[in-house]
């Protein structure tokens, strides 16, 4: 009912964004923190690499960095970053 309505399961959007920059995740995470914007594929993919569990102690805290930055209203969502 809800793929319906254009939801797509949750495991299927999380397999998709994993992908997302999976070779360079310190960078990716490094330029979501300098630019001050995340898009909503990058969330996603943020949250895919934490169920993922098999990050570096660095990289777990750059994915802090990026939860703390988002919470604290540092880092604005867009549609696409530039």
């Amino acid at each position: 009912m809800l793929e319906a309505r254009g939801f797509k399961p949750i495991s299927l959007m999380m397999s998709a964004q994993a992908t997302l920059k999976q070779d360079n995740i310190e960078q990716t995470l490094e330029e979501i923190l300098a630019s001050g914007e995340i898009t909503l594929n990058e969330q996603r993919w943020l949250i895919s690499l934490c169920f993922e569990g098999f990050l570096s102690y660095q990289q777990e805290d750059l994915v802090n960095q990026v939860y703390e930055a988002l919470r604290d209203g540092l880092l604005v969502v867009v549609n696409e970053r530039n």
